[in-house]
This record gives structure tokens, C-alpha cells and sequence, in this order.
């Protein structure tokens, strides 16, 4: 099975004739739809306020693109309450739900740690590990070695979550990842880390904002391309 996977498109039109040529059997979208910017505070010289717009035209457009090739999506840590129950009545979202495709399990786990700015939909870390957890006991499915994880933020301390402020991803996802072994977690969040790493023998793959991965789940060939 073929998979391309995407993220953060924070509201941007992306061209999917051209994943499409590709001829995937699924794609994949580790969240952030919304579009987010920042503006000087006119109260304070040194604070900044968040400007988001959320806009889920795309989701519509994924929804309808759904009918002719499977779309499994989760939300950022920018997603709004408001947005993501537009993905849930989309039947695309996939947080915090186990869903099987092609005899391949996929897992979502979408939002962020913990991050300066508070986004409307940020974890602690416990809480990320236990929502995790909470999914295989629903689930009562044994999926070590045998799952592909849609995570929004990407593992602490690899090549997937550098930025100028050091390693920002996070160490329960990667605890998740040591302890039950995906063959791929797909993620994104931070933009300067488009980057293919492993943990073990799990494939770590941040394609960023500016690309986008495919994947082989037969020969787990993995390259990403530029958008």
C-alpha cells in the first residue's frame, strides 16, 4: 500500500493533482488546518497576541476527495474546539481512534505538548501517553510492532522536532514509540524539521510545511518530495 502524508497547511491551497499522480491508496494529514499568525500587542512592547483563522473549506474538499481515496486526518495543536468538530462529522478524523485499512492499523494522536504560546489544543504529557493508552484499552487490540501512528507533534530528541529552541517534541510520544514500535510515526509541528529519522525501528518522518512523504508499507521505502 502506498501512503503520502502531509501537514500543516495552515489554510494553504495545496495542489493534490499532483499527489494524486502518485496514485496513493491513502493520505494522511498530521494536523494544523488553521491558519495562525502573530501580532505586536498594542498593550505591552514585548507581548505578542495570536491571530488564528479558522477556515474548513479544505476539510470539505478532503471530505468529498475521500470518496475515490481514503483520507485519515487529525488536528494540531491550533485546531479550535469549532474546527474539530468539523473533522468529526467528516468521518475523516482519527483522533484518538484506531482504525484498520488494508490490513494496516493507523492510530491518531493529534494536538501538541505544551508550548509558550497556548494554542487552543495542547496536552500535558501525561495526558498524551494516557490518551494512547485509553485507545488500546477501547480497542483491547494488540498492535506492537504492527501499527502506523499519526501524531501531530513528533518525538522528543531526533531530527523531527529541532528548532531554535532546542528539541520541542514530545517525550511521551516518543515513550510511545519505544514501548509499542510503530513501523512509522508520522507527525509534524515543527516547521524546520523536515527531516526521516528512527527510533529504533520505527521511521520518524516530518515532511514540514513545505513537503510531503511517501511511504511503501510493503518494501517501507520513505522519501519526501517538495510540494
Amino acid at each position: 500500500m502506498r501512503l503520502i502524508g502531509l501537514t500543516d497547511l495552515h489554510n494553504r491551497i495545496i495542489n493534490f493533482d499532483k499527489l494524486l499522480r502518485y496514485k496513493p491508496d491513502a493520505i494522511l494529514i498530521s494536523g494544523d488546518f488553521t491558519k495562525c499568525s502573530f501580532a505586536k500587542s498594542a498593550n505591552q512592547n514585548d507581548s505578542f497576541e495570536v491571530i488564528t483563522e479558522q477556515d474548513t473549506r479544505i476539510i470539505d474538499f478532503l471530505e468529498n476527495l475521500n470518496n475515490k481515496i481514503k483520507v485519515f486526518i487529525i488536528p494540531g495543536n491550533w485546531e479550535n474546539l469549532d474546527t474539530i468538530q468539523k473533522m468529526n462529522e467528516s468521518g475523516l478524523n482519527i483522533d484518538e481512534k484506531l482504525v484498520k485499512f488494508h490490513d494496516t492499523i493507523f492510530i491518531g494522536l493529534g494536538g501538541s505538548n505544551k508550548t509558550p504560546i497556548c494554542s487552543p489544543n495542547e496536552y500535558s504529557e501525561d495526558e498524551i501517553y494516557e490518551r494512547f493508552i485509553k485507545i488500546l484499552k477501547n480497542e483491547k487490540t494488540d498492535v506492537k510492532n504492527n501499527f502506523i501512528l499519526l501524531s501531530h507533534v513528533p518525538p522528543k530528541d531526533t531530527m523531527a522536532d529541532r528548532c531554535e529552541a532546542g528539541h520541542v517534541g514530545s517525550s511521551a510520544v516518543r515513550k510511545i514509540i519505544e514501548e509499542f514500535k510503530p513501523v512509522l510515526c508520522a507527525c509534524g509541528h515543527v516547521h524546520e524539521s523536515r527531516s526521516i529519522d528512527k527510533i529504533g525501528n520505527t521511521l520518524i518522518v516530518n515532511p514540514s510545511s513545505t513537503g510531503f512523504f511517501i511511504y511503501d508499507t510493503k518494501t517501507k521505502n520513505l522519501e519526501i518530495h517538495d510540494l
